[in-house]
């Protein structure tokens, strides 16, 4: 791991003097890390700079305009340099920007380098996400539209818009091929025939197409669009699509979408996006069920009619019983949370619910959850991720 280090002194001590009297961080820093001293330019990697005497607020505040943000402080405990980097974080946030002081042992502060420099890694690939909605959001999404502007001025990610238009012309476009081993790896195909699932073949490679010709980085799709003019779905198209890390949402839900782009960056793991179907407060569960699963993230998976339309490719997919984490992003600028953590119980098979389905006992959240929804969907990521998620919601300042 790269890092820039910013060293700040008083020549009232001495440089060699410092340099002496540090040498254990000054080793600490070159065992653990690629250290470059003194760049003024934002290399790779994180800028630490590093309070090593007091009497540096004025050198800090020259330096400041031109230094990588957030502002990360070094502070040692001697030299008067705590009190140095006390000052000068108070200085920081005046301006209101993010600052870090690293204090204490060694081990602890390997860890907050790493930390931070993961956060901050995180944070420049949804700055640098090309973000698509295809065909905008479906009707019934009342309050799940967002502001792209502001979503852009807090996250700093890009937004496209594709007309429906655009991606049938794909479709079009793509010819019937031999299907590959991920259509065979299905448990069952019930009530589907090969040409229905060569048909969701042509939709997952005409989104595919796009995703290519526009360098798309997540996309959400108004899916039930799909339903008059190509007699399918885009349930297993989708699925695919995230299986192989192009994160994919149904219904132009694009708050659901940036949840599952954001689980995805922080943590590597594709997620499911499911509606709500009951929640039963005394017993503290909630069922969860969809027609499209990612199939990397189940133990096995059928092929089914789509529910609503009972035409196209659906996914039924069966979860092991393990943690998950239930999450979802909302309000205009993508900017309100809500989280909470719990286990899948169960898989549940009801012909009247979409084809995957699963039971979560919930450990806590389903009073705010029934109180201040974000929206008609939820996304479940395996494990446990809520402090990760709320860190770096702090980590973006953003007050949720």
């Amino acid at each position: 791991m790269n890092i820039n280090v910013i060293q700040l002194m008083s020549p009232l001590h001495g440089e060699e003097n410092v340099i002496n009297s540090l040498r254990p961080s000054m080793n600490f820093l070159e065992d653990n890390f690629d250290v470059n001293y003194n760049s003024q330019e934002n290399s790779d990697g994180i800028t630490v700079v590093w309070v090593m005497t007091g009497g540096v607020e004025g050198k800090f505040k020259e330096i400041y305009p031109w230094l990588k943000k957030p502002i990360i402080l070094l502070a040692e405990d001697i030299n008067n340099s705590l009190p140095a980097a006390l000052e000068i974080m108070a200085y920081v946030r005046k301006q209101q920007e993010k600052a870090y002081i690293l204090h204490g042992g060694f081990d602890e502060i390997k860890q907050e380098i790493e930390k931070l420099y993961f956060l901050q890694e995180a944070a420049k690939k949804i700055k640098d996400a090309r973000i698509a909605s295809i065909g905008g959001p479906s009707d019934w999404l009342i309050a799940s539209h967002v502001d792209f502007h502001k979503v852009s001025e807090i996250w700093g990610s890009n937004f496209v818009y594709i007309p429906m238009e655009d991606l049938l012309k794909s479709i079009s476009e793509i010819e019937i091929a031999s299907q590959d081993d991920y259509f065979s790896k299905a448990a069952a195909a019930i009530g589907i025939q090969e040409t229905d699932v060569q048909a969701a073949d042509r939709i997952y490679r005409g989104l595919k197409k796009l995703v290519q010709e526009k360098n798309i980085t997540a996309l959400t799709l108004k899916c039930f669009d799909l339903l008059d003019p190509l007699k399918n779905t885009g349930c297993l198209p989708l699925a695919r699509l995230n299986d192989e890390g192009i994160i994919a949402g149904c219904e132009g839900d694009m708050p659901s979408l940036f949840t599952m782009l954001l689980v995805y960056i922080l943590t590597g793991k594709r997620s499911f996006m499911a509606n709500p179907s009951k929640i039963d407060k005394k017993a503290n569960t909630i069922l969860l069920a969809h027609c499209t699963v990612p199939t990397s993230i189940v133990e096995e998976y059928s092929l089914k009619t789509h529910f609503e339309s009972g035409i196209g490719v659906a996914v039924a997919g069966k979860f092991a019983e393990q943690p998950v984490t239930v999450v979802k992003l909302g309000g205009r600028a993508l900017d309100k949370l809500y989280i909470a953590e719990g286990a899948i119980v169960s898989n549940t098979y009801d012909e009247h619910r979409c084809r995957t389905q699963i039971k979560v006992q919930m450990e806590y959240g389903l009073d705010s959850l029934l109180k201040n929804p974000l929206g008609n969907h939820l996304i479940i990521v395996p494990g446990k991720i809520e402090t990760l998620f709320r860190g770096f919601m702090d980590y973006m300042e953003i007050i949720y």
